[in-house]
């Protein structure tokens, strides 16, 4: 009996789903550098010539699991703070969960420390959010920052530093809580206001389903 149309969708869609993993899990072991067509095929069980239905190339396949993890992300991201009315809250609550899901998923978060500055898709993510935020708090007066794009670059060099110290030393959720309020520092809040803001009850990320996301599974928390 031939096999039905679904029934191919599904497994194609579950071989894909299992090169995306094993890449993943590469990346955040070795690096971008341990990323090989060889490697992938046998961490998700696959034949190298199989890798070629789904990928044109490693390149390819880099971006996709840079939009998979990082964009759908940042779509949850906009989805819980889309109705803040608070820039330096906006700022503060991405800021911790970034932090915190680095931590609660370590392969997540070395995959995005691997891939730190060397892979410009992570900045084209993560950069122009960064900057869009920043720049809120400066067009409200929240923010005292002449120069939004390098105040978004020193966003990212610090966050990919924290999380790297947070995933090699470990430590209590107060790392979280300093690294945020020293970057609210940064932006020009001031001592008692950025303390307060980097310890308030954190709001819980939405499902991806309700970020208008597609395709991909929601990141863990």
């Amino acid at each position: 009996m031939a096999e039905s149309p679904d029934r191919r969708a599904r497994k194609a869609e579950a071989t894909r789903r299992r090169i995306l993993d094993a890449a993943r899990d590469v990346i955040a072991t070795g690096g971008p550098e341990a990323l090989t067509i060889r490697a992938v095929s046998s961490g998700a069980d696959i034949a190298v010539g199989t890798f070629y239905n789904y990928f044109t190339s490693v390149e390819q396949l880099t971006d996709e699991v840079v939009f998979d993890l990082v964009e759908t992300f940042g779509q949850r991201l906009d989805a819980l703070t889309g109705g803040f009315d608070d820039a330096a809250e906006v700022y503060a609550v991405s800021l911790r969960h970034l932090a915190t899901t680095a931590i609660s998923d370590p392969v997540w978060g070395w995959l995005l420390v691997r891939l730190g500055l060397a892979h410009a898709g992570l900045l084209d993510v993560l950069g122009p959010r960064a900057n869009r935020d920043i720049q809120k708090g400066v067009d409200s007066g929240r923010f005292d920052i002449d120069d939004v794009a390098l105040a978004g670059a020193m966003t990212f060099g610090a966050l990919l530093s924290a999380m790297r110290l947070r995933l090699e030393r470990g430590g209590s959720d107060e790392v979280v809580a300093t690294y945020t309020q020293y970057l609210l520092r940064m932006v020009g809040i001031s001592r008692e206001e950025a303390r307060d803001l980097a310890r308030r009850p954190l709001p819980p990320l939405p499902p991806l389903e309700a970020s208008d996301g597609t395709g991909s599974p929601a990141a863990p928390e």
